[in-house]
């Protein structure tokens, strides 16, 4: 059964809580019996599926019943930065929580490096594990009793979680048997309203691996004899044990609100007791204390039970459990006037031990969200001494709709509570209404930003958010506020650019997506701006973009005003022509547009003032406005009047008198009589002997691109020949002779003119194409723009200064500086930001894909400025693991409580699921290998595969970055003194952590043998940079 869309009910009515008190749950997941996705859970409670796994039962007491998560020894330790070896020591456990931790944190759109106040209140189950890997491992490197210890006790499973995924908050184990989850919720609400974190995280793990497969249900024991679970039915006959895993995450409801978070629902009090000893034994349970915890948590919530519409109980399923719960909710709610209806999630699941309550938490919660009361599997009817003392009390035998009573939103109070006595109980509210989605420009283009941890991950985390768009066409712009402003970044980046005229298949299409499958460097690269010359100008350039970006806009027309004034409004009249036409088969390029090099059907041209002024009013505001967005130039680098663009950003003129000083160089120019330019797709040392006493080589652009330039006779003559000897030219738009001897006496007047312009240093490093070094705190005098305007552009050796410190440029403008900087660097990047006059695309497309380009190489924006206003945030799919199996070769020890239960082979192949792969699971293998050779690289090399369960090992591998921590590093340095016969100080070992490095500076140390003191290791100490 398919579970319908959440929020397509009517907004509730708005809460009459205090919301001062409340906290939002905004992310959760789940590994439940049948289900590792909340999609799926929902279908199996919409559908009242039973997904207790089961197999034919035996004579005998053991009943083959339990209730089984998917795949639980399956990990991928990658995405936490932890070596094979050490996931195959860590309790399958401890890895279900910290993958719950994390997708719960996703799906929380929490970007962690910037929430540092991030807690975690935490539990897992009984240890079944540490016994089996400790026997099977014995001896191995790396593995003694503390490695053992630290990897699978419960002491370090919420420690463990902050470490992995760097959360600086609070970070508590909690242990209350069949209530820690509910009680590590209860903590971590406490947390947050008292200020101790912005952020919290309640999660617990409860699964047992090897599996037991099935339990002893003896006569008069607490066990289901037939294994199924029946709570509060009148056949009920015990419990049936199961696996749980998961976590939710938790925030102030006024911070949810305030950041746009999707709100699942929200916590309006909490409550904790204990049973004490009034009562018939330690493993016994209490009515009064039960019912006690549901008023203390309804007081809480400043709520009364007559506002409570469901609750989801404990529902133990034995006779005694349910007698006693449904006494205690009998007693708080007799006084209701209206149906509560109660309901088990262990009626299809089991009962998850640690994990119960929080299946029963994300079963309210979803069923808030869905506006559906599910149906508890195997109930029928009550036993006639409940049905007598119920009152308003109803078990859900059948799934109904749940309308919001009349004033007031859906509440829920949710119960667990556990062995020993330590209560729980939860109330919950749905969600308050959000508000509608914001615009994100009038073209409605959204740019959508993807990471992963690895190459396989990105792909099908792109595939699934393409599928999650198909769904839900109208989020697209809040999938893109999300991506942008919410998200944890990993390395693997890609981003697709959605349309209203492409759709979501379009921006997926394979030859359309950007995917930067490298990784995205730790610390984000100094970019430089490339300011290009004319020749790729076209009328219109940027008028798309204006109306559809205020900053642009605004940015453009400060600009345009200077220049209307030079050109008697005529800049301002380009820059209304209209945007690029649809393509009739629509693709992205006008190729006749691109090939025509004739002039025909070219609009009419404009005076050189007019270019000039209106190239340089595109440049400057397309600059200034990814310097709005945070994207700040280290350096510039200018092509011809580019450069004067340059100057402005640099601080060298103001804008008012480099405009004037570009329009009189324009008219300078024209003084000089006609020219023509002719492009030459060749170096320029292989040419340059062509030039005549009427052509010269005005530009060096790149290793296969140069520029003559001369009188058009000349210039016509030239091409002729360089055809003739195998040459490809190209003739550039234009009628002047730029860069040439003929502007002689045109630059001298300019530089005439720029004796009383006022100029100053330049406070961001230019590349000069002019001397051909950098200006850096320097201010290029009168006679630098008299050579600038008559000079050879060196372009290539301006790009080469550039090249040599940075590798990330930006082109600002509509330029041909990309193939020019790949020549010089393949290893470069150079993103444009504005179309070719040809291209039939949106502006604001391509300064989308311009921003998603950069993205990928680590360039991060201050993405809010590129919306007009705050979006909302949405909840995505996950993303996807690479998971494999992590178990001992050895099988486990005997376990007399499950005789019947199968465990597979160690060697079996993982079975691909989601976001799953085949293969092998990883373990260290010291018969795979040469036993430790006597050399130290030989030696360090087997340690590092060895210690950290890899396959095999390079001089770069980093010791940390792939895993390995201090207890590993003792493993090291003990190995070393055995090898060497002296210790070598860990300062020595790791002083580069590389494999290789690690070697030179032992081998060194060694030859200098004698000259210092070895210094002890601190067990305790991190080593990890």
């Amino acid at each position: 059964m398919s579970a319908p869309l959440p929020g397509h009910h009517a907004p509730p009515p708005a809460p009459a809580a205090d919301d001062e008190y409340a906290v939002a749950v905004v992310g959760m997941a789940v590994r439940l019996p049948g289900c590792d996705s909340l999609d799926r859970y929902w279908e199996i409670l919409a559908a009242g599926e039973d997904a207790v796994t089961r197999r034919t039962q035996q004579p005998g007491t053991f009943v083959p019943a339990y209730g089984s998560v998917p795949r639980p020894a399956h990990f991928d330790p990658a995405r936490f930065g932890i070596a094979p070896s050490e996931a195959l020591l860590l309790d399958p456990q401890h890895r279900l929580l910290l993958e719950a931790a994390d997708e719960a944190l996703e799906a929380a759109n929490v970007d962690r490096v910037r929430t540092p106040a991030i807690s975690i209140y935490a539990g897992v189950g009984h240890n079944d594990y540490e016994r089996w890997v400790g026997t099977a491992l014995a001896g191995q490197p790396g593995v003694d009793a503390q490695a053992l210890e630290v990897t699978n006790r419960g002491d370090y499973a919420a420690t463990r979680v902050a470490y992995r995924l760097g959360l600086h908050g609070a970070a508590v184990t909690v242990q209350s048997a069949c209530s820690t989850a509910l009680t590590a919720v209860h903590l971590a609400v406490q947390d947050l309203l008292a200020h101790g974190s912005d952020l919290a995280v309640a999660g617990v793990a409860a699964v047992r691996v090897p599996a037991p497969g099935g339990y002893e249900a003896p006569l008069g024991g607490i066990g289901s004899p037939d294994g199924v679970c029946r709570p509060f039915d009148q056949a009920a006959g015990g419990s049936v044990p199961g696996d749980g895993a998961g976590a939710v995450v938790l925030k102030r409801l006024g911070d949810a609100v305030r950041d746009g978070d999707d709100i699942w629902a929200v916590v309006r009090g909490t409550a904790m007791n204990n049973d004490g000893s009034g009562k018939s034994g330690f493993a016994g349970v209490d009515a009064a204390a039960q019912a006690e915890v549901i008023r203390a948590a309804l007081q809480v919530a400043g709520l009364r039970p007559q506002d409570i519409d469901y609750v989801e109980a404990h529902g133990s399923g034995t006779r005694i459990g349910d007698a006693t719960e449904w006494s205690a909710l009998a007693e708080v709610f007799a006084d209701v006037d209206h149906p509560v209806r109660v309901g088990a999630a262990k009626g299809g699941l089991g009962h998850l031990r640690e994990a119960a309550g929080l299946a029963g938490l994300v079963k309210a919660v979803l069923s808030l969200r869905h506006g559906r009361l599910v149906a508890t599997p195997h109930f029928d009817r009550l036993p006639s001494d409940l049905a007598r003392t119920g009152g308003p009390l109803h078990p859900l035998g059948e799934a109904l709709d749940w309308p919001p009573a009349e004033g007031r939103p859906r509440r829920a109070g949710v119960s667990a509570f556990g062995l020993g006595g330590t209560n729980c109980h939860v109330v919950l509210e749905e969600a308050p209404p959000r508000p509608r989605e914001h615009g994100q420009g009038t073209d409605g283009a959204q740019l959508l930003l993807v990471s992963s941890h690895h190459p396989d991950a990105l792909t099908a985390d792109l595939d699934a958010l393409r599928d999650h768009l198909d769904l839900h066409p109208a989020r697209a712009a809040d999938t893109a506020w999300t991506t942008q402003t919410a998200r944890h970044r990993h390395p693997h980046r890609g981003y697709a650019v959605v349309t209203p005229e492409g759709g979501t298949r379009a921006a997926f299409d394979a030859d359309r997506l950007r995917v930067q499958h490298g990784r995205a460097p730790s610390a984000p690269p100094e970019v430089v701006f490339v300011l290009p010359g004319i020749g790729s100008h076209y009328p219109g350039m940027g008028a798309g973009l204006a109306a559809t970006d205020p900053v642009f806009a605004s940015h453009l027309r400060a600009a345009v005003e200077i220049a209307d004034a030079l050109t008697d409004g005529a800049v301002g009249r380009s820059f209304a022509a209209p945007g690029p036409r649809p393509a009739g088969d629509g693709g992205r390029v006008d190729l006749r547009a691109l090939l025509r090099r004739d002039g025909a059907a070219r609009p009419p041209r404009r005076t050189l003032r007019e270019v000039h002024l209106s190239l340089f009013c595109l440049e400057h505001a397309m600059a200034r406005t990814l310097i709005d967005l945070g994207i700040r130039p280290a350096a510039l680098l200018g092509h011809s009047l580019g450069e004067w663009v340059a100057a402005v950003l640099a601080g060298v003129i103001g804008l008012d008198d480099a405009m004037a000083a570009v329009a009189r160089r324009a008219d300078l120019v024209v003084t000089a009589g006609e020219g023509a330019m002719l492009g030459v797709l060749a170096p320029a040392e292989d040419v340059e002997k062509y030039a005549g006493d009427d052509t010269w080589l005005a530009a060096d652009n790149g290793p296969g691109h140069c520029v003559f330039s001369g009188r058009p006779d000349a210039v016509t003559a030239l091409a002729g020949r360089l055809r003739d000897d195998g040459f490809t030219v190209l003739p550039v738009d234009t009628a002047h002779p730029f860069h040439t001897p003929q502007l002689t006496r045109a630059a001298d007047l300019l530089g005439e003119d720029m004796r009383d312009v006022p100029l100053g240093p330049a406070r961001i490093p230019i590349a000069s194409s002019v001397l051909g070094r950098w200006l850096d705190g320097e201010t290029p005098t009168p006679s630098y723009w008299r050579d600038h305007m008559v000079g050879r552009v060196r372009f290539k050796a301006a790009a080469g200064l550039a090249l040599a410190r940075h590798r990330v440029l930006i082109e600002v403008g509509p330029g041909t500086a990309r193939p020019w900087i790949g020549q010089s660097d393949p290893d470069a990047v150079c993103v444009r930001t504005v179309r070719q006059s040809y291209e039939h695309v949106p502006d604001r497309q391509v300064l989308l894909e311009a921003l998603g380009e950069l993205w990928t190489h680590g360039v991060e924006a201050e993405w809010q400025r590129l919306h007009p206003a705050p979006g909302r945030r949405t909840t995505l799919p996950p993303r996807s693991l690479i998971r494999r199996r992590y178990l001992p070769d050895a099988p486990p020890p005997a376990d007399p409580s499950a005789p019947s239960a199968p465990v597979p082979a160690a060697g079996t192949p993982a079975t691909a699921a989601g976001g799953e792969q085949n293969g092998p699971e990883h373990r260290p293998d010291p018969a795979a290998g040469p036993q430790p050779p006597s050399t130290v690289g030989g030696y360090l090399a087997e340690r590092f595969r060895l210690l950290l369960g890899l396959r095999e090992v390079h001089p770069d591998d980093h010791f940390f970055h792939l895993g390995g921590d201090s207890l590993m590093g003792v493993h090291l340095i003990a190995g070393l003194k055995e090898l060497t016969g002296t210790a070598v100080p860990p300062s020595i070992v790791f002083a580069s952590a590389t494999l290789g490095g690690m070697t030179r500076e032992v081998e060194a140390w060694l030859a200098a043998a004698g000259q210092q003191q070895p210094e002890p290791l601190d067990d305790n100490e991190s080593r990890r940079p």
